[in-house]
């Protein structure tokens, strides 16, 4: 399964401020890990940059056109590419940002998992546009700051 994995703000789509979070929720962050372990992610070169290397526990796939390497992951050049590394690996399949990778990625998404943030947050990043009407509510789970919500498509895309 592929699945798109973000935080945002509710009415902004706020994902991030020079990039990092605008915030600081660590049970949003926990819930995180736990979601994304034991699988593999995919993140494009400045989210990689930004958390400053590979996650432990989870085969890290990097999409760069412009470097071919670093360590402890593995690189690929266009995101078709990366889904295809990812799929010889078991385990789910987390699309982890930014902007771009999830943009590309979008086509072949079978899952979302939203995290609404409750409070607005300024940013200079943001999660891309997507048509709602393709998508369905599964779950949503109410947290003290955040509203988690898990999304699948209603229409079967095509994928690899």
């Amino acid at each position: 399964m592929i699945i798109i994995i973000a935080a945002m703000t509710k009415h902004g789509k706020v994902i991030g401020k020079k990039g990092w979070l605008p915030w600081d929720i660590p049970e949003e962050l926990a819930l995180f890990r736990r979601l994304t372990l034991n699988s593999t992610v995919i993140m494009g070169r400045k989210t990689y940059q930004a958390i400053s290397g590979a996650m432990p526990e989870r085969h890290t796939i990097v999409v760069s056109r412009s470097k071919s390497s670093f360590p402890d992951v593995e690189v690929c050049t266009s995101i078709e590419s990366a889904l295809k590394k990812a799929k010889s690996y078991r385990g789910n399949i987390f699309i982890i940002g930014g902007t771009e990778i999830y943009r590309a990625s979008m086509p072949f998404v079978d899952k979302m998992y939203l995290s609404f943030i409750k409070k607005e947050y300024e940013g200079d990043t943001y999660f891309l546009a997507w048509d709602e009407k393709e998508w369905q509510v599964e779950q949503e789970e109410d947290y003290p700051e955040f509203t988690f919500v898990v999304y699948g498509r209603k229409i079967n895309q095509d994928s690899f």
